[in-house]
């Protein structure tokens, strides 16, 4: 399933808030996104609607808006005029859009690449002061931490492509940097700002032997994963990243924040400013579950050994 997709139903769509039975309060929200994290219904959040009482047309309303990283001010502007109690965002691009044209509607951000106090919108992690609340990774050095993995579980690679978005942070990618130094593994640093440019990255990751792939949490890496996993097997490396995605669909390995942990905290939120609390009271949070995902088929297919003291700590193993 899409991560972004998946995260997105949650905060658009899982609301517990009380419902006459006889005349439901309407609740009307939004939600924004990119295209390619158009919401799958899936049996798991049928269930919990369910559980909860909510139907969309009874007592609840939701105005999604998906498009291109492009199209995203245009749609914020929309919702924006739209009198919604709250919106929700997944990715850093939404976020920019909403906070460029309102400071005052709610909004519930799940976003794992930007920094919300550098950025400008929210004033400290625990009380944010403004209309914006969420849930952010912002942890620069869990990066190091994915680099010191991806080394355990391939002591003898020399060499890692690292694919980053230059339109982000780059605080991820500096610690990744003083890690690869600690661990004497030269990086080969790529920005990616388009399929074109991932091509490029593919072939220098060739003419300099790398021995393996790190992409950086990003929503446009995410909308480039077939093709980075397709170039990837092509040239045998083997794919690190942040989602379970990339493991999922061929990469070799992923370490980042618990999904389902996330989706729950989100609801709450949406529960809790629906019930009259304010984002900027709400503080920001970051994930505390971090899940490792192997592909042992993966690792079959390109002849990799998983070393014991790696498959051991695997949350989840791809068989």
């Amino acid at each position: 399933m899409n991560r972004r997709g998946f995260l997105l139903i949650l905060g658009t769509a899982l609301v517990d808030a009380p419902a006459e039975a006889q005349n439901p309060t309407m609740y009307r929200i939004g939600g924004l996104a990119l295209r390619a994290s158009r919401p799958v219904t899936t049996q798991i959040w049928l269930d919990a609607l369910a559980r909860r009482g909510y139907a969309q047309g009874r007592n609840l309303s939701v105005e999604f808006r998906f498009g291109e990283p492009e199209e995203l001010p245009e749609l914020a502007a929309q919702l924006v005029k739209l009198d919604l109690r709250l919106i929700t965002c997944a990715s850093s691009a939404s976020l920019q859009a909403l906070m460029a044209v309102t400071r005052d509607v709610p909004i519930i951000a799940l976003d794992l690449e930007t920094d919300p106090i550098a950025s400008g919108f929210a004033a400290s992690l625990a009380r944010p002061a403004g209309n914006m609340t969420g849930f952010f990774l912002d942890l620069p050095e869990f990066s190091a931490k994915r680099l010191e993995l991806l080394k355990e579980t391939l002591p003898r690679v020399r060499r890692v492509v690292v694919l980053w978005d230059p339109a982000l942070d780059i605080a991820p990618v500096t610690s990744l940097e003083r890690a690869a130094i600690d661990l004497k593994l030269p990086l080969l640093l790529k920005a990616i700002k388009d399929e074109a440019t991932l091509i490029e990255a593919f072939q220098a990751s060739s003419d300099v032997k790398a021995g393996a792939v790190m992409v950086m949490q990003s929503p446009r890496l995410d909308l480039l994963r077939p093709k980075i996993l397709q170039l990837a097997a092509d040239r045998r490396l083997p794919v690190a990243a942040l989602f379970a995605d990339f493991a999922a669909d061929g990469g070799l390995l992923s370490y980042g924040p618990n999904v389902d942990d996330m989706l729950a905290q989100t609801s709450d939120y949406v529960d809790k400013i629906l019930k009259g609390g304010k984002p900027g009271e709400l503080p920001i949070q970051r994930p505390t579950r971090f899940d490792l995902v192997l592909s042992m088929r993966t690792a079959k297919r390109l002849g990799i050994k998983i070393p014991t003291s790696v498959s051991t700590r695997a949350d989840v193993i791809i068989e």
